[in-house]
């Protein structure tokens, strides 16, 4: 058996990779053979029967366990039970029950009496990340569907209803959640008797709710759960969760997550959680050594010796075949997983994801990198199940309840990357135990720590471990604490950042304009379609704006953008917007959807930068400040999230303000669409002139250049074929991109000179209303900064460094008609000079 890998011996049962599908598998009796009630499966049955039974006054029920514990089993089970009695699936159903639970108990008695011979109307369905009125609808057509033949079902106009509601969420639509309620009515006087509501993967509703906002879908849980219980029809509902309802919300603001709490209040939670001993066999089971007969025999006697050595405290729950049945794991391992994925383990981080998945130092990549050598069991040890977690969950613990000796444990053995690769083993076995317990049976103590190092008892390396564990002390980079005799990487921290957090946002007294344009200005955003066609890059400034602004005096804070676009943050509602700012540009203003969360948001991001920044405690406390920069990223990432949903126009298509019009926007291309509609409305006499190096507002040095090279030569040499300028410059490419294509400087009657632009030039307009300003000066002489301001304005805006160009063009034309002054006084010949003065003093 030498050099082979494990993966030749252990695989992982295929039966475990599958689950069942409730609302797939409602109707099929093989989901249900061999299924046996286990001790928390026939607690759950009980306290459900409960309030069936008016023994209790509960009528919704969440059920929480992490994957591979048999939920989904037990759902089927007991909808199973609420089938119509003359139906084989219920005779069976209620012969496992009788089995469990005897003719005489009151479970049994109560199936009999409380499910009548029609059964329950059983409304199942598996949720999807979807609206939770949409799994509702769903759960609620697929009951019509087995409640009713399909000759009943064309009599019953609800099911009509359903199929109708249901198609509109199968193509993208959301059913409206207050519609819920009546149609569970509707449908439970057409069916005569007690709906049964199950949601498998509730976990999934809940993730969608907070992704999106969707208070409604909470709320409607507990509209579900409250409705009054009456003698003609009741409601039962069963959710099924890997999680604890409030973890599902750990990414909301605190405001948020007590709101979540009191709707958990409405449910009776039923831990469908094994103790660790039974997580311990379940582990047992999911391995499969079928093929592992050739070292059988060691493997039992590996499992004797390891029963024999260990404490004393911790074999009494465990035994030799169970030792024997969770090999290759370790048995330190095998007891310490199901613990840590209990305190730590995240949705689908689970046990079951460990021993399954493919993921870095995962129980299956153990199998397949891992060889037998020398005849030498190698077992998985806890160093690899830390790397696990840190290679797979990284920083997605961040929100976890134990976070900060987490993430202490996590920075101290980050610190020591420069110890040997023995040291980090022992430092990583004794972060898992801290993690796991610091009193219990499993606490870190020395002897503890190097058993879970060695491959057997008797390992010979069991010294070099103690050694390590020696140098570490020395060091100072692990205590022992003697009064409870353990081993301990972590020191604690003072700091308590929740409650910091909550200080600062006590005290925060800005209005959210404010906050929000301190932590999250923004940036400007282009109107890409007039953009891409006209070549002029047209851009809206962004602001945030309240009722502390007027908005009609509103103006852009830089004369080189188009218009304004606001974003209203103030629970004041809009009723008349003006068409433009102050200074004559476009206004458009986009409202809040959901501004309670974006104010919770704003402010707790606001908070965890002022504690990053001023509080005096991080300087000298690591884990507080790793924690708050956790907590900083993830703020961050939420309060992005929660803008982009608050101004998101398709989510609220009539909050979008257009010229003093309300504009309903189905689709975010449609706004952005519509920017460059106003564009065109508001600016249809601008330039189409594709040049970045001459149609913008400010030149680079490359481009000032190259336009006063071209001024020279526009003064200087009129008459001559492209201005007499040669190569390849960038002063040729504005030349035939201003003056060439445009038909400006062009051959006629043989000579070259200055000319109007053809009307398809795209600059025929501003040479137009350069040429009647200039015309127009008869009696009075006009300066030029009142056409550089007549020209950037709308209906031109044309943008500034072209425009010097285009009035030495028109100043030639006219050359016999126009005159130029400087402080009042002619100039006859026009020199490149005059044109310097003209960019930087064109009031004089």
């Amino acid at each position: 058996m030498t050099n082979k890998s494990l993966s030749e011996y252990f695989s992982l049962q295929r039966r475990y990779f599958r689950s069942i599908n409730v609302e797939r598998d409602l109707e099929k009796i093989d989901a249900m053979l061999g299924y046996i009630p286990t001790e928390r499966s026939v607690n759950a049955i009980k306290r459900i029967l409960a309030g069936m039974g008016g023994v209790s006054s509960h009528r919704a029920w969440t059920m929480t366990g992490v994957y591979g514990t048999g939920k989904s089993a037990f759902a089927h089970f007991f909808a199973s039970l609420c089938a119509p009695s003359n139906s084989e699936i219920r005779q069976k159903a209620m012969e496992i029950a009788l089995h469990n639970f005897g003719s005489d108990s009151f479970e049994y008695l109560t199936l009999q009496e409380k499910i009548p011979k029609q059964g329950l109307f059983r409304a199942v369905a598996t949720a999807q990340r979807e609206p939770l009125s949409n799994t509702i609808v769903r759960a609620l057509l697929r009951g019509t569907e087995i409640f009713w033949s399909p000759a009943q079902l064309n009599k019953i106009s609800i099911a009509q209803k359903l199929l109708d509601l249901d198609t509109q969420a199968a193509t993208g639509g959301t059913v409206d959640s207050r519609e819920i309620p009546s149609l569970i009515k509707e449908l439970g006087e057409a069916a005569k008797t007690d709906i049964l509501l199950i949601i498998d993967e509730l976990g999934k509703n809940l993730e969608f709710a907070v992704q999106n906002q969707g208070v409604e879908d909470l709320y409607l849980l507990q509209q579900l759960a409250e409705l009054p219980k009456r003698k003609e029809l009741n409601i039962y509902i069963v959710g099924i969760l890997h999680q604890a309802f409030a973890e599902y919300g750990e990414r909301l603001a605190s405001l948020q997550r007590n709101e979540w709490a009191k709707i958990q209040g409405r449910f009776e939670d039923i831990p469908f959680q094994d103790s660790p001993t039974q997580m311990t066999r379940l582990i047992g089971q999911v391995i499969d050594r079928s093929k592992a007969e050739k070292i059988s025999c060691s493997v039992n006697n590996l499992a004797a010796e390891w029963l024999e050595s260990l404490p004393k405290d911790i074999k009494d729950d465990y035994t030799q075949e169970l030792v024997e049945d969770t090999y290759p794991l370790h048995p330190i391992t095998a007891f310490v997983l199901p613990m840590l994925c209990t305190r730590y383990a995240q949705n689908d981080r689970s046990l079951f994801t460990f021993l399954t998945s493919a993921e870095p130092f995962s129980f299956k990549n153990f199998l397949v990198e891992t060889k037998i050598e020398r005849n030498a069991l190698p077992t998985l040890k806890l160093d690899w199940v830390y790397d696990y977690f840190i290679e797979a969950v990284g920083t997605g613990l961040a929100s976890r309840p134990n976070l900060q000796r987490w993430v202490e444990i996590q920075n101290l053995i980050d610190d020591a990357k420069r110890l040997d690769v023995d040291s980090l083993r022992v430092l990583k076995a004794i972060g898992i135990l801290n993690l796991v317990t610091t009193t219990g049976a499993m606490r870190a103590t020395r002897t503890l720590v190097t058993l879970a190092m060695c491959d057997s008892p008797t390992d010979s390396n069991k010294n070099q471990w103690e050694q390590i564990i020696d140098r570490l002390l020395q060091k100072n980079i692990i205590n022992h604490r003697r009064q409870l005799d353990e081993l301990r990487i972590w020191q604690g921290s003072d700091f308590n950042v929740d409650s910091e957090l909550a200080n600062y946002i006590a005290l925060e007294r800005s209005h959210l304009s404010e906050i929000l344009s301190t932590i999250r200005p923004l940036t400007p955003i282009v109107a890409q379609r007039h953009s891409y066609q006209t070549g002029t890059i047209r851009y809206f400034e962004r602001r945030y704006l309240d009722t502390l602004q007027d908005l009609t005096k509103l103006h852009c804070s830089s004369n080189d953008c188009d218009g304004l676009v606001g974003y209203w943050v103030d629970e004041a509602k809009l009723t008349e917007v003006p068409a433009s700012t102050s200074d004559g540009k476009p206004l458009i203003i986009l409202s809040a959807a959901n501004l309670d969360i974006l104010r919770i948001r704003a402010r707790e991001f606001a908070a965890l930068k002022k504690i990053q920044t001023s509080a005096p405690e991080l300087q000298t406390d690591g884990v507080a400040r790793k924690e708050v920069r956790f907590r900083l990223v993830q703020a961050e990432q939420f309060l992005d999230e929660t803008l982009s949903q608050t101004f998101d126009v398709t989510a609220n298509s009539h909050g979008c303000w257009v010229q003093g019009k309300q504009e309903n926007i189905t689709r975010t291309t449609d706004f952005n669409a519509k920017l460059s509609d106003v564009c065109d409305e508001v600016y249809n006499q601008g330039v189409t002139l594709w040049n970045e190096l001459i149609n913008r507002r400010e030149l680079t040095s490359q481009g000032a250049k190259a336009r006063r090279e071209l001024i020279e030569a526009i003064l200087q040499n009129p008459e001559d074929e492209r201005l007499g300028l040669q190569g390849y410059g960038p002063e040729i490419c504005i030349y035939y991109s201003v003056l060439g294509k445009t038909g400006i400087h062009r051959q006629e009657s043989g000579d070259f000179g200055f000319y109007p632009p053809d009307e398809t030039s795209g600059v025929q307009t501003i040479w137009q209303a350069i040429d009647d300003f200039c015309l127009q000066a008869k009696e009075k002489s006009q300066t030029l900064d009142k056409l550089y301001t007549i020209l950037e304005a709308s209906p031109y805006g044309v943008k500034r460094g072209v425009i010097p160009v285009l009035l030495a063009g028109v100043l030639l034309y006219h050359a016999d008609d126009v005159g130029v002054y400087k402080d009042g006084t002619f100039i006859p010949v026009l020199g490149s000079e005059h044109f310097e003065l003209l960019l930087s003093h064109s009031s004089e």
